[in-house]
């Protein structure tokens, strides 16, 4: 009988990596994504910038957004979203009373915008 168990909870074990791997590879899929549409966002905008005709200053400002999505780009790529949910996890557990009013507090205003609507 102790076979047994230990064989089911193996393959439980198996199955959840799986699982855990498989939203680890979607979520990487999707990073990728928004990281390449980011990317190529700001390089149209800063082809655009340099053929605009108009003063400078538009010319600038267009150049600094597509730095910024550029830096965009590769934050959500090297985001790590194990280690947020971690310092996340970690931060609630050290402060549980504050994260409770801050969770009340966002709900309150998310509750109003949606009320209004």
């Amino acid at each position: 009988m102790g076979i047994n168990n230990r064989a089911v909870d193996e393959t439980g074990d198996t199955a959840a990596e799986f699982q855990g791997s498989s939203k680890s590879t979607g979520f990487k899929n999707a990073k990728n994504i928004i990281a390449d549409k980011l990317h190529n966002v700001a390089g149209a905008l800063s082809e655009k910038a340099a053929n605009q005709d108009a003063p400078s200053g538009i010319a600038q400002y267009g150049k600094q957004a597509s730095e910024w999505l550029d830096q965009s780009a590769e934050y959500v790529r090297q985001f790590d979203y194990e280690q947020a949910d971690a310092s996340a996890r970690e931060y609630v557990r050290q402060n549980p009373g504050r994260s409770l009013l801050i969770a009340g507090a966002v709900g309150l205003i998310i509750g109003s915008i949606f009320r209004r609507r």
